[in-house]
């Protein structure tokens, strides 16, 4: 399909624009179905003031912040358990659980971190220290129980052995 040049208005200025046919072929091929309504001087104008003056209820605070760009971290001031230096949370502390800066909280958390593994290290040797009392308890039963039915076959070949009296 060929496209032709046309004239346009635009919307702000009421100045005619050309609409190229160069421009109908990208509108297209990239799915736009309207026509541009603001000549290029009022649509650049208008995407600069869009980028630098936020709408009215809405700030625009760039690729930066949280939430996709949109609003930034609300951010809350705190005083650390440990150091009590001032710091910044992004929740709102509440005073029933301790608020840390990150250097304290990055000890706390390594020290319990290494605690854990303590932990677990020594369910891990309990473990491994009743398992050898199970096996020589389970040697000692068996022996045991070998020792029972040996002394019936010792018994039985001994009176077999011994002739009876007459």
């Amino acid at each position: 399909m060929a496209f032709v040049d046309k004239q346009l208005t635009c919307r702000d200025c009421s100045t005619n624009f050309v609409f190229t046919g160069g421009e109908q072929e990208f509108y297209a091929t990239k799915g736009l179905q309207n026509e541009p309504v603001r000549c290029p001087p009022c649509r650049s104008a208008r995407k600069s003031n869009r980028i630098n003056e936020p709408e009215e209820g809405y700030v625009r605070y760039g690729v930066f912040a949280s939430f996709g760009g949109r609003t930034p971290r609300q951010m809350h001031p705190a005083t650390c358990a440990d150091c009590g230096m001032m710091t910044e949370v992004p929740f709102q502390p509440r005073g029933d659980r301790p608020v840390y800066c990150s250097t304290c909280y990055s000890k706390i958390k390594g020290t319990a971190e290494s605690a854990a593994e303590a932990e677990a290290k020594a369910k891990t040797e309990a473990a491994e220290a009743v398992e050898p009392e199970a096996e020589v308890k389970a040697e000692a039963t068996a022996e045991l129980e070998t020792e029972a039915t040996a002394e019936p076959e010792a018994e039985v070949k001994a009176e077999a052995t011994a002739e009876p009296q007459a």
